[in-house]
């Protein structure tokens, strides 16, 4: 018979909650120590100067956090997490206090070319992305993995260095530093005699990498590429039209550029084979450098590549292909963790005349963020590659939606200022109306202003509410 429970006074809980949390900071300390020994040898965050444009508060976090974690190494093996650059408390504070200034509305809203000021339109903005090093067969594993891991070093002092050389400051955007998705990238487009680049509609430039596709063009002079812009239906026709006659321009007529939409999912589906098997028809057939005795490198079959950064469309479009839910889709950017294959034998949608296949094996790649200069973290937020959840400041983010959607966001949500004197709205009253609008409330009755911050973004990444797209450069733009 178990023992008589006794009573446990609040006294003895406080206590037993306070031990708890003493033993976990004891922990954790161990794991701190190398994390505060390099941040104190850090000079100490940049702060903006008086008079200071406010866009400079958004990159003072990379700037700080470039120095920081420089040294960072990435995860074990066989580990496909997504690692990203930890933000400073000093910058995050003092974007934090950039959120109760007023909205600046973007002119002509809705038509914007306001996103272009941070020149994402422009080539050399884009630095060397991390490629597969030399190697032979005749390496041992622990061999290989020496060489990548230099590889990947040596590439990291490649962008800082770039990063400090560059004379506008521009800063490095959040890219991916974990080199087991680079590995992921590296297998698909080994394998692949087809690579379909995906990019979302609502702004492509923020996700084609032209450092990839020059990469592929140039190394692999046998392989092929499609340009394909997805979540068209969150977007005008109109504009969608304009982005795929820009693109096109852009890239060459050797780079088909299609645009898939839900709304017509056979159409789209036919189109996308169709176009793969015309480009596939004259490729000249490679064995697998690492692998030649292979299954799908025989002649007969041909292996299509998806590749693109996270949130872009890869998953969804994948089941669309096989009209079935093939793999897991969600919002949250690097949801899909390694490489995916699988067998398509609807082959006769190809169309192929020339060099006739008997199946096609598709290849689902993880969502890689590829280094950027001067595209700061809210720009990130709002197009998916980087998770809502892990935000520690969304007030930029919210004031970036609320300058350039159409209608206002306040009549988007029919949202009413807390205080009756307040004259003007800002970010961080958008949100704290939301709160109240919804019900968010912290402990001790507070508006949960963070939590309604976190909702907006979200709403606006999955086009629930607010779609927030740009039309292409223009003229003017690319002068910037």
């Amino acid at each position: 018979m178990p023992p008589r429970k006794k009573p446990f006074s609040g006294k003895a809980k406080k206590q037993q909650l306070r031990d708890k949390r003493a033993k976990k900071r004891d922990a954790h300390d161990s794991d701190d120590e190398d994390a505060r020994a390099t941040e104190a040898m850090a000079p100490p965050a940049p702060q903006p100067a008086v008079g200071c444009a406010p866009c400079c508060l958004i990159f003072v976090a990379l700037a700080y956090v470039r120095i920081v974690v420089s040294a960072q190494v990435p995860s074990g093996r066989g580990d496909l997490r997504t690692i990203f650059r930890k933000e400073s408390k000093a910058a995050i504070d003092a974007r934090k206090k950039d959120a109760t200034r007023g909205l600046v509305y973007a002119e002509d809203r809705g038509d914007s070319q306001s996103i272009y000021a941070y020149g994402i339109q422009d080539p050399i903005n884009q630095p060397r992305i991390l490629t597969k090093p030399k190697w032979s067969r005749d390496m041992t594993p622990e061999e290989l993995n020496g060489v990548d891991d230099r590889a990947f070093k040596e590439w990291a002092e490649y962008l800082e260095q770039e990063a400090t050389n560059r004379e506008d400051g521009a800063q490095l955007n959040l890219y991916e530093r974990n080199l087991e998705v680079w590995r992921q990238l590296w297998r698909v487009i080994e394998r692949s005699s087809v690579l379909v680049h995906l990019a979302d509609a609502r702004c492509p430039l923020l996700h084609i990498s032209d450092q990839l596709m020059t990469h592929i063009r140039t190394k692999f002079l046998w392989k092929r590429m499609v340009l394909v812009i997805t979540k068209t239906d969150l977007v005008a026709k109109d504009r969608v039209e304009q982005w795929s006659t820009y693109l096109q321009a852009r890239y060459g007529h050797d780079i088909p550029v299609l645009a898939y939409s839900r709304d017509n999912v056979d159409e789209s589906n036919a189109t996308l084979m169709r176009t793969i098997g015309r480009v596939s028809a004259c490729i000249e057939h490679h064995g697998l450098d690492d692998d030649p005795s292979a299954e799908d490198s025989q002649k007969d079959t041909l292996t299509i590549g998806f590749v693109g950064e996270p949130n872009v469309g890869k998953s969804s479009l994948l089941n669309s292909l096989f009209d079935r839910k093939l793999v897991s889709v969600s919002a949250t950017p690097g949801h899909t963790k390694h490489l995916q294959t699988h067998y398509y034998e609807r082959v006769e949608m190809l169309e192929r005349t020339v060099g006739a296949v008997s199946r096609a094996l598709v290849c689902d790649c993880p969502g890689v963020v590829f280094p950027r200069f001067n595209v700061p973290v809210l720009l990130q937020i709002l197009f998916g590659s980087f998770p809502i959840a892990q935000t520690r400041e969304p007030f930029s983010a919210v004031r970036f939606i609320a300058e350039n959607c159409v209608p206002h966001l306040h009549e988007v949500y029919k949202l009413k200022p807390v205080e009756e004197d307040d004259d003007e709205w800002c970010p961080y009253t958008l949100c704290e109306s939301y709160a109240q609008l919804r019900g968010f409330r912290v402990k001790g009755g507070k508006l949960d202003v963070h939590r309604a911050a976190n909702v907006l973004l979200r709403d606006t990444l999955t086009g629930k509410k607010v779609v927030l797209s740009f039309p292409p450069p223009t003229a003017e733009s690319l002068q910037l």
